[in-house]
């Protein structure tokens, strides 16, 4: 048969009706000419046609597909279904718009972060090398000797990321980002220049050509229009580079840059620090493990070649899309595991209600069962009103997801390494309609099981009052204790992982964040030629803003606790064991430590006399008098800053400077870790070495008012130099706050969806004793009548409550026990396995089940048995 004939079936059935009718009346007229009456002309008439329905109907199933026409008619029916119970409705399709809606948000942006390919060619044989233990980056000679040696690699490559520059284009100015990259970095990511090509080896030689790649972004808005980029001059920080190459316009980087220079190296400090990072390309047909495999076999020969100790670790390999994505990884899965569980928890909750409804319309299947339905045609019919139901509430997740996709994104205070919009795309939708259909056979299984047991003749004696005894009760009991357990595992993520966040406040930071407005000045190149320009910049800006109105106290240091580092060698005099080569070093100005609340507790502060003519004096940390000193007094000690087991590096020129003072310890890099040996000098004292770090500025503190600060600020600063940049103004209480924001939004959104899934699991356990309640009334009254008090009744019921509770909680238990491993990483101050926490949740999870129990456990006993015994 075929589609145009099922498809025009009706306009077929009409016509046929048309000509039987017609030959019907032919065959009566005939009969009339022969003399017979009306009524036996159509009687003789009708039988030789035979029955004009039964034609029609074969007809209309000869021009019928038989699983569509079926179809159809279960959609029809489950359509009607639906619109009877419009509460069941609703809520089924909002619980799983919560769910589904959740999972698509979340699933789009692991589809972007972790799923998705980097926009590279052959981008799964990119890989980083790092030194083991330190996976951030090499030192130079770490990096050439695997360029020399490694043959696992078709090529390697290094970058460092840069800095702003100012970019003079003809009268234009503007600050860009760039990056430095050695020649073959582009080949190695396996990004071909749209124009042009990339650096030359002569380009990245000391005094080599300087040469600019640049990106398309970049040349659109900051070039002459028409005319080709090649050869065009450009001026970074007053240096002149000629464009060599234009990248393509899908071209992706995770440091980003506008522009890329040559790296070059120079053998100075920053060439023997771990600030290098490398990349390399795998040859075609080799795996990861076999480079990591060489490079294990190589370890020997590089400590020797560069005579290091037997403590030397070596290098490792890693996938570079696995190592960006290494810092937001756990946190996503994390939050998809748990929009994972709250979807099941919607599901069971849903099959539970299912079940309630079939037990309400046992009689209807029943009767279906006797007049010959088969359970496929009854396990499809419940596929199709459960799809339906998914299908509604995948229409509403969807819409939801489209509207606050963008929203949700925002929110997540963690760096996201996506090389393309985080968007609805294909993917995300194909894992929305699996999604769809996993749940909708999920929450049909258990009623469809139910079914299966029905015995027809006991349901159709039971006539409407069907009651379902004890017995049929543990599918809905089975699916509660699940709910239990699903729930147990999230609360006590949620649990462990606010906990944690409780003790990251409660962390002392060493310093007073309150009432503290801070901002950064970035100096153009012009503005640091040397230590004295700069000192003359910041000790006139220092003056301005401590005679600003509202402001009570003001200093400036180069780096800010919890906001970065800047390390140096530093020695300690005569003592080549007592050297760090990777020293906190801070510049700061007089009054800093009064500011920021940081006590001075040996010794003296920085005062306006600890100037260039004066004599070079240092504070430490307490962290680094008990790693030198111990108990013994670092005062009048002499540190030297560049130096490292006896070696001076040369482009420091830092003088001994003598320990004047030890302050109180404060936060280094975050919360988490502990305070870092850290050194301080004054601004007025600080060499050219150091005033040439300070390109990115100094970060000023200012006390006072942080609102009524802000425009003071801003105008006190463009009255010096309006050219003078204001990066990064906000409140220290900010960045303080900064350093938790991934711990908080773990925290506050595990709990969100704790509480979702605890109110779920206290409405399934309250709907299961309801409806059981409501099963068994003829079974209490028979209890009642044979002697059983009101709080017998009430035991009875709190007991199969209070025990589901009890049994989904054990093993929800097992499950959060194993969540909680995983969940180490992100756990501060507690342990995984903590026993108050799991105590907790468990008179937790105990006392929601007894309140889920007890108003149907309370409607129990006011049963009167005669009525009870009378209705059944």
């Amino acid at each position: 048969m075929s589609w145009t004939r099922f498809i025009r079936r009706r306009r077929w059935h009409e016509e046929r009706a048309r000509e039987l009718e017609a030959h019907l009346e032919m065959e009566v007229a005939e009969n009339l000419s022969r003399g017979l009456s009306e009524q036996a002309a159509r009687q003789a008439a009708q039988r030789k046609l035979g029955n004009p329905t039964f034609i029609r109907e074969e007809i209309y199933r000869m021009n019928s597909i038989g699983f569509i026409e079926n179809f159809w008619q279960d959609a029809r029916y489950a359509l009607r279904a639906l619109r009877k119970s419009p509460s069941f409705t609703l809520v089924a399709i909002l619980s799983l718009a919560l769910g589904i809606g959740g999972n698509t948000a979340v699933f789009t942006v692991v589809n972007a972060v972790l799923l998705r390919p980097l926009p590279y060619a052959g981008a799964d044989r990119v890989v980083r090398i790092a030194q083991k233990g330190n996976q951030a980056a090499l030192s130079v000679p770490e990096y050439q000797f695997w360029k020399e040696h490694a043959s696992s690699f078709e090529s390697v490559a290094a970058y460092r990321g840069g800095r702003e520059r100012a970019l003079s284009v003809g009268t234009g100015q503007e600050w860009i980002q760039t990056t430095v990259v050695t020649p073959d970095f582009f080949r190695t990511l396996g990004v071909e220049p749209a124009m042009g090509r990339e650096f030359t080896r002569q380009e990245a030689l000391p005094g080599g050509p300087s040469a600019a790649v640049i990106t398309e972004g970049l040349w659109r808005r900051s070039m002459a229009p028409g005319a080709s980029p090649l050869g065009q001059a450009i001026k970074l920080d007053n240096v002149t580079y000629t464009v060599v190459g234009v990248l393509p316009a899908s071209f992706w980087f995770p440091n980003g840059g506008d522009a890329f220079l040559p790296l070059r190296w120079t053998g100075s400090i920053t060439d023997g620090g771990w600030n290098t990072q490398a990349i390399g390309r795998l040859k075609p047909r080799l795996s990861l493990s076999q480079a990591q495999a060489e490079m294990a076999t190589l370890l020997e020969s590089e400590r020797r070649e560069r005579g290091l100790g037997r403590n030397y670790p070596g290098q490792s390999a890693i996938g570079f899309h696995d190592w960006l994505v290494g810092d937001v990884r756990l946190n996503l899965l994390v939050l998809f595991a748990s929009v994972v569980l709250l979807l099941l928890i919607a599901c069971s909750n849903l099959a539970s209600l299912m079940l309630a409804r079939l037990a309400a319309r046992r009689r209807e299947i029943a009767v279906r069962l006797a007049l010959g339905s088969g359970r496929g045609r009854l396990l499809r019919q419940l596929l199709i009103e459960n799809g339906m139901l998914a299908a509604g509430g995948t229409a509403v997740a969807l819409l939801c997801a489209y509207l606050l996709l963008d929203g949700f994104v925002a929110l997540i205070p963690f760096h996201l390494p996506s090389a393309g919009p985080i968007g609805l795309d294909r993917q995300v939708m194909l894992f929305t309609l699996v999604v769809a259909l996993g749940t909708a056979v999920v929450f049909t299984i258990a009623p469809f099981a139910a079914s299966t047991r029905l015995n027809v003749n006991e349901a159709l004696k039971a006539g409407g009052k069907g009651s379902a005894g004890v017995s049929r009760q543990r599918g809905r009991s089975f699916l509660v204790a699940g709910e239990v357990a699903l729930s147990v595992t999230l609360v006590a993520a949620a649990v462990l992982l606010v906990e944690s966040l409780f003790n990251l406040h409660r962390e002392q930071l060493g310093f007073r964040p309150d009432g503290l407005l801070t901002f950064t000045t970035p100096l153009a190149p012009a503005q640091r030629r040397n230590a004295l320009d700069v000192w003359n910049f910041q000790n006139t800006l220092l003056e301005r803003l401590k005679s600003m109105p509202g402001a009570r106290s003001v200093a400036a240091v180069d780096v800010l606790p919890l906001a970065g580092f800047h390390n140096v060698p530093t020695q300690l005099a005569g003592d080549a064991g007592k050297s760090i080569g990777g020293m906190e070093v801070r510049v700061v100005t007089p009054g800093y430590f009064e500011i920021m609340g940081i006590p001075v507790l040996r010794g003296r502060s920085f005062s306006e006399n600890d100037n260039r003519s004066g004599a070079p004096v240092i504070l430490v940390n307490e962290a680094l008098a008990r790693t030198w000193w111990s108990d013994a007094s670092p005062l009048g000690a002499t540190l030297l800053i560049g130096e490292y087991q006896n070696r001076m590096i040369p482009e420091i020129h830092e003088p001994p400077r003598q320990v004047a003072g030890v302050v109180g310890d404060t936060k280094t890099y975050s919360l988490k870790d502990r305070a870092q040996p850290t050194v301080f000098i004054p601004a007025a004292q600080a060499g050219d070495w150091f005033a040439a770090q300070l390109g990115s500025g100094m970060a000023w503190v200012v006390r006072g008012d942080v609102r009524a600060l802000a425009a003071n600020v801003r105008r006190v600063v463009a009255e010096i130099d309006p050219r003078q940049r204001l990066m990064r103004m906000e409140s220290m209480e900010d960045i303080v706050a900064a350093t938790t924001a991934d711990s908080r939004f773990d925290a506050v959104l595990l709990a969100m969806l704790a509480g979702v899934a605890l109110t779920l699991t206290a409405i399934g356990v309250y709907g299961l004793l309801a409806f059981s309640v409501a099963q068994r009334r003829h079974e209490i009254g028979t209890r009642m009548a044979l002697g059983a008090s009101r709080m017998d009744i009430l035991r009875l019921i709190l007991r199969h409550g209070v025990g589901l509770t009890a049994i989904g909680l054990c093993f929800g238990i097992a499950g959060a026990l194993a969540l909680a491993r995983w969940l180490a990483a992100l756990l501060f101050g507690i342990k995984p396995n903590d026993p108050f926490t799991f105590a907790m949740i468990s008179v937790l999870l105990l006392a929601i089940g007894a309140a889920a129990s007890y108003i149907p456990a309370r409607r129990a006993t006011r049963i009167d048995p005669m009525i009870a015994l009378r209705y059944e």
